[in-house]
């Protein structure tokens, strides 16, 4: 980024004259994150919410947000560390401010961070420690070291410099672990019987299932056929196929992917024995999105011309239409004028502020048309501007009420499938109480209570790595097929125990010539009256002894 601002404070200047500066600077110097119009917001929308902690997830009012002395801090400080390197999670450092607002307050009866001494960010700790515990908080301990040291180097605190260090260190999970000491190893890795049970409904002929069944499975298909975030899932392309010959002559096949935290683009090569899966599972995606990303490339191809479907009347796109020409146009496969007038009652084209009127030659194609085009996401044509991928070249890219099926499809907009709208049907008990059936409901699969079984979408992650674990696969190859930056990482996902490689080792039942045997070490015979000697400390080994 070679228009990046820094901000220099003058070491003349007070902590708090360079408070206000620095304010001042991120504020109407900086654009990052929001426009500077939203600065007033207790929500930056998709990034951060300016919360106390301790507050859940609800309708944030004033006495819910942050203290008003120290809100300003925090937006200018996230404002700025989104300047240097942006990030699409900013959770760690909230969590962070959020308890340096707490302890400020609790210590100084103030908000205003120029006053923060160590004992402040003591304090922070120790409300850290009563919501968060273990790597978490060992998290908010590094996120609180990084602001005590940028106040310093900025000259932003009254006390010139805080020599202030994080003693809660994170625990790095060993390798090879007793089963009764890798506490999250059940957690980790999928249950048995739902993932056979998933298995079970994927391999089931198209017309068995619904949309819904066929979105669901075959993302997990895939997510089985390499260590994968559902998150990069979601995001293929719909070329992501690949094939090429290896050094030894035998075809590959594997799919493009873009890794996140900072992997980047790469391919992921199938195991031979999952190739016909991900094939299947790429296909009913292909088809699942169709529609979709034909709708897409149109509107990139001809944005000024009404999108020419099947249903769409052929008319001069100047002419006003008929309410049942008007339901053709939208993509709705009604015929009498009863039923499209009560339809287009309900039709909204920009997000649910209006409705459509009901009444003939009260729209052209050409007014449906820029009233669509409106209603688009800032973002188009980007799907995922990261990664590259365009809305005509989403492999997940649905239309909204796709998978409803007692309601109509709106072929004239987009839905992008997130993280959420996929573990609502593989994993969410909640929903199940109140009538919403997942996957594994749908389909009679429920556990020895009578709930429906569930599964989480990082666990196939956790499954091939310790797979690959048992396999023998070298620990770069296993980073590598994962998308990971970081081998040291993989220890995490390795839940290979402890029992299991000792009975790997019992199996190659070497015999004793082959283990390597401790030479003796010969010994002299001390004949030294120790108690007589006039020496102080006497350093005795086997090799002799040292006065």
């Amino acid at each position: 980024m070679n228009n990046i601002i820094l901000f220099k404070s003058k070491k003349q200047l007070t902590a708090e004259n360079n408070y206000n500066k620095f304010i001042n600077f991120c504020r109407y110097q900086l654009s990052g994150l929001t426009q500077t119009q939203d600065w007033e917001q207790y929500v930056w929308k998709g990034y951060v919410t300016f919360r106390k902690i301790g507050v859940r997830h609800k309708a944030l009012n004033s006495k819910d947000a942050m203290h008003e002395d120290f809100l300003d801090f925090a937006k200018a400080y996230i404002r700025y560390q989104h300047s240097l390197k942006p990030l699409k999670n900013y959770g760690a450092t909230m969590m962070a401010l959020r308890c340096l607002e707490q302890a400020l307050l609790q210590v100084l009866n103030s908000g205003l961070i120029y006053n923060v001494t160590a004992v402040v960010f003591d304090e922070a700790m120790q409300i850290g420690s009563k919501y968060f515990e273990g790597n978490v908080l060992a998290q908010c301990g590094i996120q609180l070291e990084k602001i005590s040291k940028f106040l310093c180097e900025h000259n932003l605190v009254k006390s010139g410099f805080i020599s202030w260090k994080n003693h809660v260190k994170q625990k790095v999970k060993n390798n090879y672990l007793p089963e009764i000491e890798d506490y999250h190893r059940n957690d980790k890795l999928p249950d048995e019987a739902a993932l056979l049970a998933i298995a079970d409904i994927f391999s089931k002929n198209d017309e068995l299932l619904s949309p819904r069944d066929k979105f669901t499975s075959a993302v997990f298909a895939l997510l089985l056929c390499c260590p994968s975030r559902i998150s990069e899932i979601l995001a293929l392309p719909a070329d992501c196929e690949i094939t090429q010959k290896d050094d030894k002559g035998i075809e590959r096949y594997g799919l493009r992917f873009y890794s996140v935290k900072g992997y980047g683009p790469n391919i992921k090569w199938i195991p031979q024995v999952m190739i016909p899966v991900a094939k299947k599972a790429i296909r009913r995606l292909l088809s699942l999105s169709q529609n979709a990303r034909a709708f897409a490339q149109w509107c990139e191809k001809y944005p000024d011309k009404f999108y020419q479907h099947e249903l769409c009347p052929k008319v001069d796109e100047k002419s006003k239409l008929t309410v049942i020409q008007v339901c053709h146009a939208l993509g709705y496969p009604l015929h009498d004028h009863k039923s499209c007038v009560l339809k287009i009652k309900k039709t909204s084209l920009d997000g649910g502020k209006s409705f459509l009127n009901a009444n003939d030659y009260n729209y052209s194609l050409s007014e449906l048309w820029e009233m669509i085009i409106s209603g688009f996401s800032k973002d188009f044509p980007w799907y995922d501007e990261e990664k590259s991928i365009r809305f005509g070249n989403a492999l997940c890219l649905l239309n909204p009420r796709q998978f409803t099926l007692s309601q109509m499809i709106d072929i004239y907009s987009f839905h992008k499938p997130t993280k959420g709208f996929f573990f609502n049907d593989i994993q969410n008990k909640k929903r199940h109480e109140h009538g919403f059936k997942n996957i594994f409901a749908r389909h009679g699969y429920y556990d020895i209570e009578g709930q429906p079984l569930l599964i989480r979408s990082h666990q196939p992650r956790h499954l091939l790595n310790t797979i690959a674990h048992y396999g023998e696969m070298s620990e770069l190859d296993i980073a590598k097929w994962s998308g990971r930056v970081n081998v040291n990482q993989n220890r995490v996902y390795n839940h290979v125990s402890e029992e299991d490689m000792l009975d790997k080792i019992k199996t190659i039942k070497l015999s004793m010539k082959n283990y390597c045997q401790r030479k003796s070490i010969p010994t002299n015979e001390l004949t030294v009256d120790f108690d007589n000697l006039n020496q102080g400390a006497i350093h005795l080994t086997e090799f002799g002894y040292c006065v």
